[in-house]
């Protein structure tokens, strides 16, 4: 979907479902449209609902390959894509080539946690990068990581081509959460493309801010009962989580690595080796992690 506003100014890009389990975006995306006076706009607002067709279709966080047998790809793990590649490297180059670049002078990506998983509101952004930093802390996030990037992802893919980009993790996936829900209303009015004032950002929210995340996860499979919720602060030490056999018997137990602010947990009690638990983001006083580790 595009709006192209009556007078010129910044375009900005809005992108869901890059994981086609995740879904909170698509509604973001289209409340903003639904709201959008393009006599009003100064510039241009481009949305891509459901940039994962294939995973979406599947109820699966990746892109479904069918060659030799089948197999998987981490949509968010190949941009820019390859003109020649699979069928997830062909729809990247696509979506990069023929739609994003020279199309949007910043962007937002949208994601959630996966499912068996919950995030609050909570952003990926490389705070080296000014631009890229005013831009995460005009939302009023939970929380943020300060992050340098993941090679192949949408986000790392835009900032490396001198577009501002952020990652905006909403909630849990498959379903729509209104209290998360928001727009880049801020945004647009911080970049005079809609008039107003700003709403609620990042520092009235008391956003926590952190620079590096620790994963807790589980050893053996078993049913687990995590003990925090997303958002707690937690200590150094702090029994988390708890995984039982069939029976009842404690099997292990788990504690918090770091002083820190949980994150994500697993809300999904059966729990495989290596499942997710809780994930705590915290803050790493070393001078190589002050943009993040």
């Amino acid at each position: 979907m595009v709006a192209k506003g009556a007078q010129p100014g910044p375009k900005l890009g809005l992108q869901a479902a890059v994981h086609g389990d995740e879904l909170n975006g698509t509604r973001v995306i289209q409340q903003v449209f639904e709201k959008l006076d393009p006599a009003e706009l100064k510039g241009s607002v481009i949305g891509a609902v459901g940039a994962n067709p294939s995973g979406m279709l599947a109820n699966n966080r990746n892109w479904q390959l069918a060659n030799d047998g089948g197999d998987m790809v981490d949509f968010n793990r190949v941009w820019p894509g390859k003109e020649k590649g699979n069928a997830a490297e062909q729809q990247a180059w696509l979506l990069w080539n023929n739609l994003w670049a020279g199309n949007a002078t910043l962007f937002v990506d949208m994601h959630t946690q996966s499912r068996g998983t919950e995030y609050p509101l909570f952003i990926y952004a490389d705070y080296r990068n000014p631009q890229v930093k005013q831009m995460a802390e005009l939302f009023p996030a939970d929380q943020i990581k300060a992050d340098p990037g993941e090679k192949g992802s949408v986000e790392t893919t835009f900032v490396e081509n001198k577009i501002p980009a952020i990652t905006l993790e909403i909630g849990k996936p498959k379903l729509y959460q209104p209290e998360l829900i928001a727009g880049g209303r801020n945004l647009m009015v911080q970049q005079g493309m809609t008039a107003g004032t700003l709403g609620t950002t990042a520092k009235e929210q008391k956003t926590f801010i952190g620079n590096e995340m620790s994963s807790i996860r589980a050893e053996v499979g078993g049913f687990a009962e995590v003990l925090v919720k997303v958002g707690d602060s937690v200590v150094k030490g702090q029994k988390v989580a708890v995984q039982r056999n069939a029976f009842g018997d404690t099997i292990r137990e788990y504690t918090a690595t770091h002083d820190g602010r949980v994150l994500a947990i697993g809300n999904d009690p059966l729990r495989e080796p290596r499942a997710l638990l809780v994930r705590i983001l915290f803050n790493n006083p070393e001078p190589q992690c002050a943009d993040g580790c």
